[in-house]
């Protein structure tokens, strides 16, 4: 019709919902995404979390391994582990279990961590209430339970000798048809695993008094069909083991006499027997090289080898000597053990009551700490060399030291050089240092102990040769009044040497077993150092060596030679009693002196002790 207006159709209103909608979604998707930012972003673990009751809420990881291994450790204390086989019995103590407190944590701390879109909400859910618990296991290794198994299983070998075989001296004694009982040790390892980790979680989670967990075996027996071999070999086989000193407790452990057989040879004999006969097969008996009563009668009861060395010098320098030697007294090295001189000693330092005392450092005599500690190694490296024992680390010192046969010194530089040595015998060996006065001197001696049934002994020799005497040389120096030559006493000359060293191996009968090559040693020269004053003028201009009207004060005596000395008499142990020269002096600092005191940077190479 002309004219007719038409109305709009509404739609606009209807946008208004979705828009609200959306806003409301988009507010939610934030704070959905900000609260699993927030939980991403703690270092800390999440509420109501704990490691096998173990509260550990809100602890960093740090703090919630310590947490955790003080409350496991306690725990330990009141578990208790017994293992029953018909009227054997045997019990642990699980304090000394070895749980994997690391492992426990970690997953602990991965509540909440692991996944980015879901760490908000566990996040929430944890602070509104909800709680998790992750388990404690234990560490891979755990000796105490090893031996624990091991220990019932021997018990049980023992008490079964007539459960169709047994041990007869060096045979095994079989009865076909007759019922074998064996158990699976294996299998009562992975149990007793199991049941220690759930007793200590159960006491970790509140519960109060002791845990008390009994594990009865139970053995299979074979009646119509064929024994299990391989379980007999399990079960007879014994590893060879060594009577051994726990340094610990200074107790001996007992030793274990091995045993074994050949599995194809026993079931052979098992065919060929006829039912209800008793037939044996040998067994491979292995004695230990040393037993309980062996080691118990024998520790220690032989002199090997014994030096002695006179200390000279400034009373820090004795002081130093007689520390660093009471270090090494009474330390024991069992078969096989290796003797480090800088690890046993440590750095030598202040703070361990070291004084200043003359060092060697590029070649010149200067103060420092630890000065003289280098005599103690070459004091024990001297008696050493009157015994077998291997030496694995030894250098020689850069001058003559006066107080060992030349070649039988051994210096020392904590970080750099040591001197160490192995127990190659099949008992522990002992160092026993003293240091004592007589006759107005001071001595340093070393004896080794050990077990010497062969009544080996040792004797060292050096041979001397490339003798370089002191030159001498002319220091300017201001302070000199014209027309004298003053000697630098601190600056002592050295002749210097060459040495090769040999030791010589004997049987108790005196027969040469061997001749070991110990090294080369090469000793430097070191002039003798005059001052004077360069107003005297050029040195090419004097007379004679010497200046007009020169008066020399303290006219150069160099330094003691050190000739070969004999060797002593009493096989086995060596005395020197060469007296030191002045400026024989010992390298044991830690760091070398800062560059700014004129000195030039320590090499190592040339450090001396």
């Amino acid at each position: 019709m002309e004219g007719q207006r038409v109305a709009k159709k509404g739609g606009g209103g209807g946008k208004l919902p979705w828009i609200i909608t959306g806003a409301v979604a988009g507010v939610l998707a934030a704070a959905y995404i900000g609260t699993c930012v927030w939980a991403s972003g703690r270092d800390t673990i999440l509420p109501n979390v704990s490691v096998a009751g173990i509260d550990v809420s809100g602890l960093t990881v740090e703090q919630a391994r310590d947490t955790v291994r003080t409350a496991a450790d306690q725990a330990g204390q009141d578990v208790t582990l017994t293992l029953a086989y018909e009227d054997l019995e045997q019990s642990l103590n699980c304090a000394g279990l070895e749980l994997d407190v690391g492992q426990g944590v970690e997953a602990a701390q991965q509540v909440g961590h692991g996944n980015f879109f879901t760490g908000g909400p566990q996040l929430v859910g944890h602070m509104l209430g909800m709680s998790s618990q992750v388990p404690l296991p234990l560490a891979e290794e755990n000796f105490a339970l090893d031996d624990f198994v091991s220990d019932m299983e021997q018990a049980v070998k023992d008490a079964t000798v007539d459960h169709g075989y047994q041990v007869d001296g060096d045979r095994l004694l079989m009865t076909k048809g007759a019922p074998v009982t064996t158990i699976n040790w294996d299998q009562t390892l992975g149990t007793v695993r199991e049941t220690a980790q759930e007793a200590v979680e159960e006491r970790l989670s509140g519960g109060e008094g002791p845990v008390e967990k009994t594990i009865t075996l139970s053995a299979s027996q074979s009646q119509q069909q064929d024994p299990d071999f391989e379980a007999i070999h399990r079960e007879v086989y014994t590893e060879v083991k060594d009577a051994s000193l726990d340094l610990e407790s200074m107790e001996i452990t007992d030793h274990t006499v091995g045993l074994d057989f050949d599995v194809q040879e026993l079931k052979e004999a098992y065919y060929a027997a006829r039912s209800g006969e008793t037939f044996s097969i040998p067994l491979t008996v292995t004695q230990p090289k040393v037993t309980k009563e062996d080691l118990g009668g024998q520790l220690f009861k032989d002199l090997l080898g014994e030096g002695t060395t006179t200390v000279s010098g400034s009373a820090n320098r004795k002081h130093n000597v007689q520390l660093s030697a009471e270090a090494c007294n009474n330390v024991i090295l069992l078969p096989g053990e290796e003797f480090s001189y800088n690890n046993t000693t440590g750095s030598r330092t202040a703070a361990k009551g070291y004084k200043n005392a003359p060092t060697y450092v590029a070649g010149q005599s200067v103060d420092d700490i630890g000065g003289g500690i280098c005599q103690t190694s070459s004091t024990i490296y001297y008696a050493v060399l009157h015994t077998a024992l291997e030496v694995v680390e030894r250098h020689d010192h850069q001058f003559n030291t006066g107080y060992v046969t030349l070649g039988m010194d051994a210096t020392v530089y904590f970080g750099s050089l040591d001197f160490r040595f192995r127990n190659n015998t099949d008992y522990p060996v002992k160092i026993v240092t003293n240091s004592y006065d007589s006759n107005g001197k001071r001595y340093l001696n070393v004896q080794i102990y050990g077990t010497n049934p062969e009544g080996i002994y040792a004797v060292p020799d050096s041979v001397t040769y490339d003798k370089v005497a002191p030159t001498t040389v002319y220091v300017p120096d201001e302070s000199v009044p014209r027309g004298t030559l003053v000697l630098d006493r601190k600056q002592y000359a050295y002749t210097g040497w060459s040495a090769h060293t040999y030791r010589y191996i004997y049987d108790k009968d005196g027969n040469q077993i061997e001749k070991q090559d110990m090294g080369t040693s090469k000793y430097n020269m070191r002039p003798n150092s005059y001052h004077y004053n360069p107003a005297d003028g050029d040195l090419s201009t004097w007379v004679d060596g010497k200046p007009g009207g020169t008066t020399t004060t303290d006219p150069g005596t160099t330094a003691p030679e050190n000739p070969d000395t004999t060797t002593p008499a009493d096989p086995g142990t060596g005395t020197s009693d060469e007296t030191e020269p002045p400026g024989a002096e010992d390298q044991g600092q830690q760091t070398p002196p800062a560059s700014d005191t004129g000195i030039a940077p320590i090499d190592p190479n040339m450090a001396a002790g």
